[in-house]
């Protein structure tokens, strides 16, 4: 559910992994038509339900001579979220769950990057969901790079996922329906601004 959150910190990635020649003193923009943002959660322990936030907003100092020391603030409206179920989707952004009347953004800050091998990383940040901030490490992966085949522009493919117990942000209802752990994957392209 707070996958568009990673979304933004995988930048970072894109940019640390890409070769000399890709890396720009400018700010990296997500191709919204070839980018999505889902979670996972079981209902009953038996099947996998599916969900997305199909917005988010993202912010992104890169410092190419130094990338430890560059940031990303992504922030999704959580009324963006979509499951195939559209009475799940008021509950979720109910009260019962999100309350986005009151809390209508998620927000990702970045604290780091650690890399953990040629085309791997961690991506380590807070996570603040109904005005509660916790830490949260994703774990991506640089799929490559290419050139844009109609404007020549460099572009990368990221991935990255993790799982968190959203117990942690005070979403612990419906308990003995679906499952506490939500696993989280985005997967988009990126490009220099």
């Amino acid at each position: 559910m707070r996958s568009s959150l990673i979304c933004g910190a995988c930048l970072l990635v894109a940019a640390m992994f890409a070769q000399p020649g890709l890396v720009q003193a400018a700010p990296w923009k997500v191709d919204r038509s070839h980018s999505f943002v889902q979670f996972e959660v079981w209902h009953l322990g038996i099947f996998p339900f599916p969900g997305r936030f199909k917005k988010h907003r993202i912010e992104l100092d890169y410092r190419p001579d130094d990338v430890e020391q560059s940031q990303v603030d992504v922030r999704i409206p959580v009324r963006s979220l979509e499951t195939d179920d559209g009475l799940m989707n008021d509950i979720l952004v109910s009260d019962q769950f999100f309350d986005a009347n009151n809390f209508p953004e998620m927000r990702f800050v970045s604290t780091g990057i650690r890399r953990t091998g040629e085309n791997t990383a961690v991506i380590d940040g807070e996570l603040t969901i109904i005005g509660i901030t916790r830490p949260v490490s994703l774990d991506a992966k640089f799929h490559g790079k290419a050139k844009h085949p109609f404007t020549g522009a460099p572009i990368v493919g990221i991935e990255a996922v993790t799982t968190i117990d959203r117990r942690k942000w005070s979403l612990g209802a419906w308990r003995g329906f679906v499952g506490t752990d939500v696993r989280i994957r985005i997967a988009f392209e990126a490009s220099p601004k």
